[in-house]
C-alpha cells in the first residue's frame, strides 16, 4: 500500500551502505533495488529486517507516510462502515468486519497509525471496533485512548460517539448503570462545548440515554431525555433517529395498551419506511406491526395471515422476536401445536438486550410452556416457565410480564 522504497534508498546512502551490506542474508539485492524503486512491497518480515540493517526502528523507516493515501483508506473504510451499520445478517457482518481490519491492520503492525492526526484516529476507532465485533478484543481500555487522542484535537463529537460505542458494551452486558454512566461522561462535554458538537451526535446521545433510562425503569428521565431529543429533531428539522424513537414509542406503548399512541406511532413508522425504502426498515415494520396488531387490536387471525402474504427480507436479527408474535398469535387461537412449531429453536441469543425486547423473549418461553402444559409434558413445562420467570423477574410491570405471570400460576398451580 506505501511505497517506503524512496525511504529506504535515502537512508541507505545517508549511512553510505551498498545494497549487499543492507540486504545482508535475508534478501536479496535485486530484490532490495525493486524495493528501493517502488517496484515491489516489502513484508512486513523484510522490513524488520531492512530496518535492523539501517539500525533505525520500523516507525522510524515509515515517518515518510503518504497522508494522502491515508485518507483514502479512510473514506474507504467509511464507505465499509456505513454498510456494517446497514448489516442484519451475522455472517456477512463478521464478513464486513474482517475486510475492514485487514485495510488497516498492516499499518496498526508497522506503527503507522499514532493519532496525531484525525485521520490516523479515526482509522484506529474502527480497527478497535471491528476487533471488538469480532470477539478478538473486548477491552475497552483501547477506547478510552480514543477519547484522549479525539480531546487532543478538539473532535468533541467523536468524543461523544465513542462514549455511545462504550455505553453499547455494557448495554450488550445488561450493565444498564455502567452505560448510562458512559453516556453521561459524554453529556459532559455537550454542556461545555454544545455549540461545537454535530446535532446528530447529540440526537443519538439523547436517544441512546433515552433507552437507557427506559431499561432503568426511571421513567421520568426517560420522558426528559425523550423530550430533549424530539425538540432537537424538529427544531433542526432532522429526520435522523426519529424512525427509531417511533419504534421505540411504539413497543412502550403497545406494552401498557394505549391504543391511540400505539395507532400514531404505528402510521408514523408506516410513512417513514416508505420514504427510505431500504430491506432492513421494511422488516422492522412488519414486526411493528405484527406487535400492534397482538397487543392492541387482538387480530389474531390477521397475524397468521401476514405471515402467508410476506416475502422474504434480510431481517435475521428480528426472527427471534418475530417468530414469537406468531406463535403468540397461534397460541389465542389456540392452535397449539402450531404456536409450538414456531418456538423450537427458541434460545437467547446475543442479539437482544432491553428489557423491551428480552421480555418478549421470555413470554416465547412461557408461550411454550403453555404448549407442553396442554400435551401433559409437565417436566418441560416447568423448565421453561421457570426459566422464564426468573428472566424477567426485576423488569417493571408490561403486559408480556404479565402473561409470563399468570403462566407460571397455571402451570405451578400458585
Amino acid at each position: 500500500m506505501l511505497n517506503i522504497g524512496t525511504k529506504i534508498k535515502e537512508l541507505r546512502k545517508e549511512r553510505k551502505m551498498t545494497l549487499a551490506q543492507v540486504a545482508g542474508d535475508r534478501l536479496s539485492k535485486g530484490m532490495l533495488s525493486l524495493i528501493e524503486n517502488g517496484k515491489a512491497q516489502p513484508s512486513m518480515e523484510s522490513l524488520q529486517h531492512i530496518a535492523n540493517q539501517l539500525d533505525i526502528g520500523v516507525s522510524e523507516l515509515l515517518q515518510g507516510k503518504d497522508d494522502e493515501k491515508i485518507r483514502s483508506l479512510l473514506l474507504e473504510v467509511e464507505q465499509l462502515r456505513v454498510q456494517l451499520y446497514k448489516e442484519m445478517n451475522k455472517t456477512k457482518l463478521d464478513e464486513k468486519c474482517e475486510e475492514i481490519l485487514h485495510l488497516i491492520e498492516p499499518l496498526v503492525e508497522v506503527g503507522l497509525l499514532n493519532g496525531s492526526n484525525y485521520e490516523e484516529i479515526r482509522l484506529l476507532e474502527s480497527y478497535y471496533s471491528v476487533r471488538y465485533l469480532l470477539k478478538m478484543d473486548r477491552s475497552i481500555t483501547p477506547f478510552l485512548k480514543i477519547i484522549k487522542m479525539y480531546e487532543q484535537i478538539h473532535a468533541y463529537s467523536k468524543i461523544i460517539s465513542v462514549y455511545s460505542g462504550l455505553c453499547m458494551i455494557k448495554f450488550e452486558q445488561h450493565l444498564y448503570e455502567e452505560a448510562l454512566n458512559y453516556l453521561l461522561e459524554g453529556e459532559k462535554y455537550v454542556t461545555r462545548y454544545g455549540g461545537l458538537i454535530d446535532e446528530l451526535e447529540k440526537l443519538d446521545l439523547y436517544y441512546n440515554i433515552t433507552v437507557v433510562y427506559s431499561a432503568l425503569n426511571n421513567d421520568q428521565k426517560m420522558e426528559q431525555y425523550l423530550e430533549m431529543a424530539l425538540k432537537i429533531a424538529k427544531e433542526k428539522k432532522i429526520l435522523y433517529r426519529l424512525n427509531d424513537f417511533y419504534r421505540f414509542l411504539l413497543l412502550i406503548h403497545s406494552s401498557k395498551g394505549d391504543a391511540e399512541k400505539s395507532r400514531y406511532y404505528l402510521k408514523k413508522i408506516s410513512a417513514f419506511t416508505e420514504i427510505l425504502e431500504e430491506a432492513g426498515e421494511t422488516g422492522t415494520e412488519r414486526l411493528m406491526n405484527l406487535i400492534y396488531l397482538n397487543q392492541i387490536e387482538k387480530d389474531y387471525e390477521k397475524v397468521i395471515r401476514s405471515r402467508e402474504e410476506e416475502t422474504p427480507v434480510p431481517e435475521e436479527i428480528l426472527t427471534p422476536i418475530k417468530n414469537g408474535e406468531y406463535a403468540y398469535a397461534y397460541w389465542n387461537l389456540k392452535r397449539y401445536d402450531e404456536a409450538k412449531k414456531e418456538l423450537e429453536s427458541l434460545m437467547l441469543t446475543e442479539i437482544h438486550h432491553h428489557p423491551i425486547d428480552l421480555v418478549r423473549v421470555y413470554r416465547s418461553f412461557a408461550i411454550r410452556a403453555l404448549c407442553y402444559l396442554q400435551e401433559g409434558d409437565m417436566e418441560n413445562a416447568k423448565r421453561d416457565i421457570l426459566y422464564a420467570m426468573d428472566g424477567c423477574k426485576d423488569f417493571s410491570e408490561t403486559s408480556e410480564k404479565r402473561f409470563v405471570l399468570d403462566a407460571y400460576g397455571e402451570i405451578m398451580g400458585e
